[in-house]
């Protein structure tokens, strides 16, 4: 499969405490002021101790649940600081800060309609006092950091999250005038240039999309992610010029997983396997718990008759996301090659179940209903995935339904 990626950012938040009141007692207080105490000295997992106990004290002690949130983020706990940050806006509805947090989290958690929500508000927030400071840099690249407050962000900063959420509502119209409005607020920011141009390529304008790109890499030469996009639009029939500027890209970023997963598939198709599986091997590395990525490992694998290693990638893939019938399907094709009739029946069987117009999977279970001797069986799927759209050779059909 063949990805464009867009420039997503990382957003890392440092918050200055503000001066706490002085407690004799060991009241809400007291342990509001040790979280503040213990954030500030990056202490994440004593300052989540402290505000839970001063959260139990005072279940409704706001401030808490806000550091809270911001202390949840760093310990990689999102969904809990998204709850923390939806407690506290509830009780300030119009607080930036906590609004941002929230608003960022929503979008890394896909709650894209709640994530637009929240960033509409903020462009109609006054500027106010902050104690927050946020830096953003291109995911996967530790360069072209940008330092900026929740009040100070920049109209175009917002412009580009709310595009970037209607590419993923497939609104491709609104998410470039939105992205045209980040643009003309910032035109030097290459980020927006890219965004723009693959909400442009899912609109099928190849030609803006290119000339986005192309932009992109003007303002920044050593943009990997440009680089991959411009490459994948070039496609198989330019695949050695494509290798080449992937290539590129992945020497000018290492950990940007997208160029390598596409030159692995370009390796694919010119019957590459080892190239190809060295990209897997690194993609596998870099996106750890993206079933997809096991998936085209273990295509790879099986192209290299390494059944156990492609087995072993299926399963993980299953193990990620139970519901993907593709991974399903090609567990299943391993075990038929294994000669493992029956697991390979059952592993077909639940690819149907979850996609019941799978017309590969009947055919690929009748094949193994062949293998096990239940010829009935495989006549019955075989006409079913003729019905779903699979052209099935007339010797295979008179072999099986005879």
């Amino acid at each position: 499969m063949r990805k464009i990626g867009l420039m997503l950012v990382v957003v890392v938040l440092f918050t200055f405490g503000s001066k706490g009141q002085e407690s004799k007692n060991h009241g809400a207080a007291f342990y509001f002021e040790k979280g503040e105490q213990s954030l500030s000295k990056k202490e994440y997992i004593p300052a989540q101790a402290h505000f839970n106990e001063c959260l139990r004290l005072d279940p409704h002690f706001a401030e808490a649940y806000r550091l809270r949130g911001i202390v949840r983020e760093h310990l990689g706990e999102k969904a809990k600081a998204l709850t923390d940050y939806n407690i506290y806006v509830s009780l300030k509805p119009t607080d930036a800060e906590a609004l941002f947090s929230r608003a960022v989290l929503r979008f890394d958690a896909a709650q894209y309609l709640l994530a637009r929500q929240d960033f509409l508000l903020l462009l109609t927030l006054p500027p106010g006092e902050t104690n927050t400071v946020y830096f953003s840099q291109e995911k996967y690249n530790d360069s072209n950091g940008k330092v900026f407050t929740a009040q100070g962000a920049g109209k175009d900063y917002l412009y580009n999250y709310l595009g970037l959420i209607e590419t993923k509502l497939s609104r491709y119209t609104h998410a470039i005038a939105w992205l045209d409005s980040a643009i003309k607020l910032s035109p030097a920011n290459a980020g927006y240039w890219i965004n723009r141009g693959a909400a442009k390529l899912e609109k099928k304008d190849k030609a803006g999309a290119s000339t986005d790109f192309e932009e992109a890499l003007k303002l920044d030469p050593e943009n990997s992610l440009a680089m991959h996009n411009l490459s994948t639009l070039k496609g198989a029939a330019e695949t050695e010029a494509s290798e080449k500027l992937l290539t590129e890209a992945i020497e000018k970023n290492k950990g940007l997983p997208y160029p390598r997963t596409e030159r692995a598939y370009l390796r694919l198709q010119k019957n590459d396997f080892k190239g190809a599986l060295e990209d897997y091997d690194e993609v596998v590395r870099l996106e750890p718990n993206q079933e997809e990525n096991y998936i085209n490992r273990g295509l790879a694998k099986e192209k290299m008759k390494n059944f156990q290693g492609a087995l072993n990638d299926f399963s993980k893939a299953i193990a990620l996301n139970e519901k993907n019938d593709k991974a399903w399907v090609c567990r299943g094709n391993i075990m038929s090659k294994l000669n493992r009739w029956t697991e390979a029946i059952e592993d077909y069987s639940v690819a149907i179940i979850l996609n019941s117009e799978y017309g590969l999977a009947y055919y690929n279970r009748s094949i193994a209903y062949q293998g096990a001797g239940k010829m009935k069986e495989a006549c019955t799927d075989l006409i079913r995935s003729e019905k779903s759209g699979v052209k099935v050779d007339s010797k295979v059909k008179e072999k099986i339904c005879r």
